[in-house]
């Protein structure tokens, strides 16, 4: 799912729902709900936050009625669009099942809702590649807490010093491994990312560039 697409795919909910509110108000309601739930989230410990509630906040800002039912309708429509659009990166599956011949596997994501999370991974086959598929709405705490990077450990047999993580976000998967002992791999898809480069053990550009970075962390 593209990122920032989230109040896009709520805002045509209400429209369909045939609520008219123009989208950047919306927004301007939204933002400053959103980044006031996320400091109290990391505040107690990187709790995961109540993402339903964030937009019956948001709606009741807007004064739309009911906005309890449309709260639960957004989410549900939302929802529903990440197994639809989930797909893996073009090369990501050889390079996957190319890793599972060396090295134990595992996945710990900060995803909002559990079933629909599984729901995503039995269409992407996750449970056949994966040893640990850690879920950050299932265990209430987001990365980087080090509950999620622990569970991974345990459910892989894994010690800290021989594990590796590679991600996309820098506040959530590089912070998230270094304070777990990890090495961190960093993707900066968006080219974005440069200031925090010096915290991470390598930096790519492309997913399917990792191999290639693994191999010069291990020989090095």
């Amino acid at each position: 799912m593209r990122r920032g697409s989230s109040t896009e795919i709520f805002h045509r909910y209400l429209s369909e729902q045939g609520v008219d509110i123009p989208y950047d108000l919306m927004i301007e309601a939204y933002v400053p709900i959103a980044r006031a739930q996320e400091r109290k989230a990391k505040e107690a410990g990187h709790r995961e936050p109540d993402y339903r509630q964030r937009i019956e906040d948001t709606f009741n800002e807007l004064e739309i009625a009911d906005a309890v039912k449309h709260s639960y309708g957004a989410w549900g429509y939302y929802l529903k669009k990440w197994p639809e659009q989930t797909e893996f990166f073009p090369g990501v599956p050889k390079m996957l099942d190319d890793l599972k011949k060396e090295y134990k596997l595992g996945v710990i994501t900060n995803y909002m809702d559990g079933p629909t999370c599984r729901e995503v991974f039995a269409k992407l086959r996750f449970n056949d590649i994966f040893d640990s598929l850690v879920v950050s709405h299932e265990l209430g705490y987001m990365k980087p807490a080090g509950l999620l990077f622990e569970t991974a450990m345990k459910e892989t047999s894994s010690v800290a010093e021989n594990c590796v993580m590679v991600g996309d976000t820098y506040s959530a998967d590089v912070v998230g491994g270094n304070l777990a002992g990890m090495q961190t791999v960093l993707v900066d898809i968006y080219d974005n990312q440069q200031d925090h480069y010096q915290d991470c053990s390598a930096v790519i550009r492309d997913i399917n560039k990792f191999p290639e970075a693994l191999q010069r962390l291990e020989s090095s």
